[in-house]
């Protein structure tokens, strides 16, 4: 590594972000809400005025290049995201911000008052105009409604399941159900469906009920969005 990239990295590493000038805020949040507007407007020539010539768009662990996204931008329709919140860090010539958004309804959808978007930005000042260098968009998940089960659908989830050396205990009390892995603290879990329960806001993961061919409960797979862990009944 060079002397000049030490200096470089140590430099960044001990800089300290500030508030930027309340007029770089109101300029960067104008230029979102033109952005915001643009996408769905499929207007390409103001997110390539506003945006690096190496912008990136990260969203659901996919990255598009500045060609790519704008070759996809196109008229849909839609109202633009309303921004609810903006925060912004400045480091010299760059700023970071967060902004929290509201999606409007969507046509032919269930009202989406409760469905909101998380904006991660970097914005860097280059020949003395701000421009966008990436944007990170994450959806803000919410609990799943929760549908009530009666004691015939909640009993057959009842039991002790084991995966390796540790078990996991589901109880119903009354209408209620209760887990517990071996060594930690009962949790609440909630029925999404069925056969599917899940923790409150532990929203990666499901507990999906298991059966055989003929109906009799085998176990529970626990799935996240990117693996599953089957736990088997053992006390049969």
């Amino acid at each position: 590594m060079s002397l000049a990239l030490c200096i470089a990295l140590t430099s960044a590493a001990h800089a300290q972000s500030l508030p930027p000038d309340p007029q770089i805020v109101k300029t960067l949040r104008h230029n979102d809400e033109l952005l915001l507007e643009a996408v769905h407007r499929g207007d390409r020539e103001t997110w390539r005025r506003l945006t690096t010539s190496d912008f990136m768009y990260v969203e659901e662990g996919h990255v598009s290049r500045r060609a790519e996204f704008l070759s996809e931008l196109a008229e849909d329709g839609y109202k633009a995201l309303i921004i609810v919140d903006y925060e912004a860090q400045q480091i010299g010539d760059t700023v970071q911000v967060f902004h929290r958004d509201d999606v409007p309804q969507r046509p032919g959808k269930q009202s989406t008052k409760d469905s909101h978007l998380l904006m991660t930005e970097t914005w860097q000042r280059v020949d003395g105009e701000w421009r966008l260098r990436l944007v990170h968009t994450d959806r803000i998940r919410r609990n799943p409604p929760a549908i009530a089960l009666n004691p015939q659908d909640i009993d057959p989830w009842v039991g002790t399941y084991g995966n390796g050396d540790a078990t996991y205990r589901i109880e119903r009390h009354g209408l209620k159900i209760s887990g517990q892995r071996s060594g930690k603290q009962p949790e609440i879990l909630e029925a999404e469906a069925r056969d599917v329960l899940f923790q409150p806001d532990n929203l990666y993961v499901r507990k999906v009920l298991q059966r055989d061919a003929g109906g009799k409960v085998t176990g529970f797979m626990d799935r996240d969005e990117n693996s599953d862990r089957l736990w088997t009944r053992v006390d049969r």
